[in-house]
């Protein structure tokens, strides 16, 4: 199944941005999603990336079809013991637990981080480590910094949960707005619930509307409702008809919406989260539709039933982040 990807450009960078899938550790534990490192980016001792290596063997193994060794595995298990020392699974495991034992204690660490610590960070996100792309990422977010954007797409692509809305946080500080919505679904249809929390928030339907071509907005949303089923692209294409004029559009494209308001999980990860979120947003759609028909301002309901709601605002989220950020280094 070939993966779906979407490019975003910002200030003359690409960034092909995966979408249409679950991300990692939605339901595991801090603990385990920490650990998690992307086996093909991990630099061997001779240079080449794991994935590399791993090709070339393959590539070597189908050329020769006079080789002894049974199977391709076999063969990569042959010159892993020969070039390091190791079967293959061995020695990529041995790898991992050095890389994990060598920054996972400082992405939790209670102070800033020296230059020596920083550049163990960095390292293991150049090695694959999931978790230090992304702290390397939020820590330049922070700054302001439009590279941000390299680590954080990195993260995401490679599965990690919070990643591409930290995206759409930096982009509607860049007023980039069309970018940040863009993520802001990709995240929220990923089973980010931060994200979809703000799906429904005033300020993200305000910043959609702060984008000057509609004919962007409308092309963007058709692209992510067809990558992915249940898509929240979907609510802001009922908004949009709705704004514009399109009042029986608009309203038959948010009843479908309410049908199934979230892309369910699998039932063994169906928990009290989900159905709370459900209960939430069809209460809060079910209202702004009773709204319009009995003639208040579009604007007014959405803005008095999402306070009533207390969706999260980008500003809301960057706050909570200060807050435990300060509790943790302080103590």
């Amino acid at each position: 199944m070939t993966k779906k990807t979407t490019v975003i450009s910002h200030n003359g960078a690409v960034y092909d941005i995966a979408m249409g899938g679950w991300l990692q550790h939605l339901h595991s534990k801090t603990s385990d999603a920490i650990l998690e490192i992307s086996t093909d980016d991990i630099q061997l001792p001779d240079g080449k990336a794991v994935g590399t290596y791993k090709a070339e063997k393959k590539a070597e193994y189908k050329s020769n079809p006079q080789t002894p060794r049974s199977s391709a595995k076999q063969y990569l298990n042959d010159c892993s013991r020969r070039d390091f020392g190791h079967d293959w699974d061995k020695f990529i495991g041995l790898i991992k637990e050095q890389i994990n034992s060598a920054c996972v204690h400082l992405l939790i660490a209670p102070h800033p981080l020296s230059t020596p610590e920083q550049q163990e960070v960095l390292k293991a996100a150049s090695n694959g480590h999931i978790a230090a792309m992304y702290w390397i990422g939020t820590a330049l977010r922070n700054k302001q910094s439009d590279d941000c954007l390299r680590w954080l797409s990195m993260a995401h692509n490679r599965g990690h949960f919070g990643a591409c809305h930290e995206m759409a946080v930096h982009f509607a500080a860049s007023r980039n707005y069309i970018d940040s919505l863009r993520c802001l679904i990709i995240s929220a249809d990923g089973g980010c619930d931060i994200a979809y929390m703000s799906i429904f928030q005033i300020s993200t339907l305000k910043n959609m509307f702060n984008i000057q071509e509609i004919s962007l907005v409308e092309n963007m949303l058709r692209e992510l409702e067809g990558a992915s089923h249940a898509s929240s692209a979907n609510y802001f294409k009922g908004m949009l008809m709705l704004f514009s004029n399109q009042r029986a559009e608009g309203i038959s494209v948010l009843k479908r919406f309410l049908k199934e308001p979230k892309k369910k999980p699998p039932e063994y990860d169906i928990d009290e989260v989900y159905g709370n979120q459900i209960r939430l947003v069809s209460t809060f759609i079910e209202s702004v539709l009773l709204d319009i028909t009995t003639g208040t301002a579009l604007l007014n309901s959405i803005s008095t039933r999402g306070t009533q709601a207390g969706f999260c605002s980008f500003a809301d989220y960057d706050e909570f982040v200060k807050i435990i950020n300060d509790k943790h280094i302080s103590g």
